[in-house]
C-alpha cells in the first residue's frame, strides 16, 4: 500500500460540512481501482466519533468522473423518493459545499460516504440464504429504479455489454494471430464460432426495441452487497461506478455467472466447473421475487439466456486476451487468459446442458404467488 496522502486528504476534507476534525485515517485495501480511505471525524465538544469512507476516482480506468459521479446522483435522488428506500438502499455519497457529491482538487476526484458500521460482504459462500438475499438486493435495485428514464443517465462506458461486438474483436484477433497462439486455441474458439448468433440474441432484441434499456449495476458480485453482520439481511447496494443504462438480464447474468460456479473462475481443472443449481435457484428466488412486477414478460423470458450470454462474452474477453499476448488483464503465469477462458467455456457448456431447468427455475418465481428468502 503506497503512503497515505494526508495532505490531499485533509484538504478535500475542508469542501465539506463535518461534524468535527479529522482524527484519523486508515487505508482500505479490499478493490483494485479506486484508493480508499477509513476515515474517523471527532466532534471536540462531546468526543463523538463519526466514520467516513474517502475515495479517490482512479482516473485511468473511469475517463469521465463526472459522468460517473452524475450518474450515482440521479439514481441516488431517485431511490431516496421511492416508499421504504431504507429496505437495502444504495451507498449514497456527502454532498460538498459546493453542492456536487465529490470534489475535485488539485486535478484528482475524490467522493465520501458515510461508513456503512455492522456491515459484511461475502467473496464466497455456501449459504443459499445468503445467495438469496443477494439476489433480493440486486432485484430491489431494479425494481427501485425501473421508472427512471434513461435520458437522465450517461453510458459511462460504451458498448460495455455489446456481445456482438464482443465476438467481432475476438474473431479479429484470431484472424491477427500477434502470437502465435491461436492453433493451440482452435477447440475452443471453434466452440465459440457457434455459440456466436445465440450470444448475440440479446443484443438484438435490444436493437428490435423488444427490450428496454434499464438502470444497471453491471458489476453484480456478491461482495458488492453489504449485510447486516447480526441478521444477515441486506444493508446496501455498493460499487456504483458502472451504473448506465444496460439490459437487465446482463445483470442478472453476471451475478450468476459469479454465484453460479462451483469452481473459481481461474480453475485450472475444468471437471470442477458445474453449474451450482442451488445457488442458482436461490438467487433467481430473490432477484425475481422482488423486482418481476417491474420487468416486461420478455425480460423475464431472458434472464436466463442473460447468464449464458455474460459467460460466453466473458470468454471471448479472456480468451482474446490471450491470443492478444495478455495485454489487458493482469496474469499470474503464461496460461493464466486461456485457463480463466476455458473455466468460462465449461460454465457455458453446463448452462446449455441445464438450460431449460434454468428458464424454469425463472418462470417458477415469476408466477408464484408469495415468494420471500
Amino acid at each position: 500500500m503506497s503512503e497515505i496522502p494526508m495532505a490531499a486528504i485533509a484538504a478535500v476534507l475542508t469542501h465539506y460540512e463535518l461534524p468535527g476534525s479529522l482524527k484519523s485515517v486508515e487505508p482500505i485495501v479490499q478493490g483494485h481501482i479506486n484508493h480508499t480511505y477509513r476515515i474517523a471525524v471527532e466532534q471536540p465538544t462531546t468526543g463523538t466519533i463519526f466514520e467516513y469512507v474517502l475515495q479517490r476516482i482512479n482516473q485511468h480506468v473511469f475517463k469521465q468522473p463526472e459522468q460517473v459521479m452524475h450518474n450515482i446522483r440521479q439514481i441516488s435522488r431517485h431511490v431516496k423518493g421511492q416508499e421504504n428506500s431504507d429496505d437495502c438502499s444504495i451507498l449514497r455519497f456527502v454532498d460538498a459545499r459546493s453542492g456536487c457529491n465529490y470534489v475535485h482538487h488539485d486535478g484528482e476526484y475524490w467522493r465520501l460516504s458515510p461508513f456503512v458500521g455492522n456491515s459484511v460482504s461475502y467473496d464466497v459462500v455456501t449459504d443459499s440464504a445468503i445467495v438469496c438475499r443477494v439476489g433480493y438486493a440486486f432485484g430491489r435495485f431494479q425494481s427501485v429504479l425501473a421508472d427512471l428514464p434513461m435520458s437522465q443517465l450517461y453510458a459511462t462506458i460504451p458498448d460495455f455489454h455489446n456481445t456482438p461486438k464482443r465476438f467481432r474483436d475476438f474473431f479479429a484477433a484470431v484472424e491477427e494471430d500477434p502470437v502465435g497462439r491461436a492453433a493451440g486455441a482452435a477447440e475452443d474458439i471453434a466452440f465459440l464460432a457457434g455459440q456466436q448468433e445465440l450470444a448475440s440474441r440479446l443484443e438484438s432484441l435490444k436493437a428490435q426495441g423488444m427490450l428496454p434499456l434499464r438502470v444497471t449495476h453491471n458489476d453484480t458480485k456478491m461482495n458488492n452487497i453489504l449485510m447486516d453482520k447480526d441478521t444477515g439481511e441486506p444493508l446496501c447496494v455498493v460499487d456504483l461506478d458502472t451504473v448506465m443504462p444496460g439490459l437487465v438480464a446482463m445483470d442478472f447474468g453476471d451475478a450468476i455467472r459469479t454465484v453460479g460456479n462451483t469452481a473459481v473462475e481461474d480453475e485450472q481443472d475444468v471437471s470442477k466447473v458445474q453449474l451450482h443449481l442451488d445457488h442458482y435457484d436461490a438467487f433467481a428466488r430473490g432477484f425475481v421475487g422482488v423486482c418481476r412486477s417491474s420487468l416486461t414478460p420478455l425480460e423475464i423470458d431472458t434472464l436466463a439466456l442473460g447468464a449464458l450470454t455474460i459467460t460466453l462474452e466473458q470468454a471471448v474477453r479472456f480468451l482474446g486476451d490471450y491470443l492478444a499476448g495478455d495485454v489487458y488483464y493482469r496474469i499470474h503465469y503464461p496460461l493464466h487468459n486461456w485457463h480463466r477462458a476455458r473455466c468460462q467455456l465449461t460454465l457455458a457448456k453446463r448452462m446449455l446442458e441445464r438450460f431449460e431447468t434454468m428458464e424454469a427455475i425463472v418462470r417458477k418465481y415469476a408466477f408464484a404467488e408469495n415468494v420471500q428468502c
